[in-house]
């Protein structure tokens, strides 16, 4: 079911919200996803954590704190470099050489997002690349860090239609991860793609 909901102070049409319930109850605890990202990238294998400074001035910059999970991701376990393919962006300057995007940062990343896409909602932060211009967004304005998907192959980037929210979380995406599940972002039916000049 879709309904109009308000995210960032802008009006979208998307799924309608989940109960707590549904949002929190995602099999695997906080702690449990920790764990298991740390063991799919043992130490050495992935980079240092983020500098707590990188995190405040992300979250400085969007407005809004990074959801729990997420923040203890990169300040706990690496900065960047999980997720699909370990194609999470970093936060800081690779100064150590490691670099597991072929994006810029994570800032640098959402700065260009919000001044070039239209009706970008200033919560919706980019996470990670599926290549194709493909992305996975995380809504900082949620503590679930609910996941938005961008596909302007799909859809159309010139009106916004292209940016759409998903009907999961952060700790969804990576449990299906984790799992050997790749769920790749899908832009609902409609509206399609735009035929405006």
């Amino acid at each position: 079911m879709f309904q109009v909901r308000s995210i960032g102070g802008k009006r979208w049409f998307g799924p309608a919200a989940l109960s707590v319930a549904a949002v929190t109850n995602v099999g695997m605890t906080e702690d449990e996803i920790i764990h298991a990202i740390r063991e799919r990238y043992p130490a050495g294998e992935r980079p240092p954590t983020a500098p707590p400074e990188a995190v405040a001035e992300v979250e400085a910059a969007v407005g809004y704190p990074m959801p729990p999970l997420l923040k203890r991701i990169y300040l706990e376990v690496a900065d960047g470099g999980f997720g699909r393919r370990g194609e999470a962006l970093s936060l800081a300057d690779p100064e150590a050489g490691y670099r597991y995007s072929d994006a810029d940062l994570l800032l640098a990343e959402y700065r260009g997002w919000s001044r070039s896409t239209p009706g970008h909602p200033p919560s919706v932060v980019p996470l990670l690349t599926w290549g194709c211009a493909i992305w996975s967004l995380v809504d900082f304005s949620t503590p679930e860090g609910r996941m938005w998907g961008w596909d302007p192959n799909a859809r159309c980037p010139w009106h916004g239609e292209a940016l759409f929210p998903e009907d999961f979380t952060l700790a969804e995406r990576l449990q299906g991860w984790l799992e050997g599940q790749e769920v790749f972002p899908a832009a609902p039916a409609e509206p399609s793609y735009c035929t405006e000049d």
